[in-house]
């Protein structure tokens, strides 16, 4: 979903023209296109929420993803579990970060993914956190992934969509909650 994919086929019908693809072979082509590991990448079925998980860690991403999701709930909640990536990069876009976080309905912010780094800057997912509320979107923020799945346990309603998002391991989140469902 999203216009991002509608230009991207796009591309790749031109680009394939160019090289003399016929129609059918192109057709064939997407037809056959599972989509990318990480990206709007559906993972099952939670108490009847749709659960999705996207690589998206930079603002730019978030808000493409977010914008892509609204299409597909057609009027349902969406809800974004973020773990942000780097705390450097955290501290440099915290703005931009709550703006395109502010487009989920609901937001479950998880402690920041390290990768590389150690906090040296003073900063943390609470800070996200306060500036989508004050953004007006509900936001909560948990230490752990137990404490994240527990309240998505209890909040989540059939019909929602989850959508698991950035670089770190925060994937684990909803294929703890789908395991739950066996």
């Amino acid at each position: 979903p999203g216009l991002h994919n509608v230009s991207n086929a796009l591309a790749v019908i031109a680009v394939a023209a160019l090289l003399g693809v016929d129609k059918a072979s192109i057709q064939k082509g997407f037809e056959s296109f599972s989509g990318t590991n990480r990206r709007f990448e559906r993972k099952g079925l939670c108490r009847g929420a749709k659960v999705i998980d996207d690589y998206a860690h930079h603002p730019t991403e978030i808000k493409t993803t977010l914008r892509a999701a609204r299409e597909v709930a057609k009027g349902k909640e969406v809800w974004c579990v973020f773990q942000p990536h780097t705390y450097t990069r955290t501290k440099a876009l915290l703005d931009d970060f709550a703006t395109a976080l502010s487009l989920a309905d609901h937001v479950v912010l998880a402690d920041i993914y390290a990768a590389r780094e150690t906090d040296t800057l003073g900063i943390s997912s609470k800070d996200i956190q306060e500036r989508i509320v004050k953004l007006g979107t509900a936001c909560e923020y948990f230490p752990s992934f137990a404490e994240i799945e527990n309240y998505l346990n209890e909040n989540l309603a059939e019909g929602d969509m989850l959508i698991t998002m950035g670089a770190g391991d925060v994937v684990k989140i909803g294929e703890e909650l789908l395991a739950s469902e066996k």
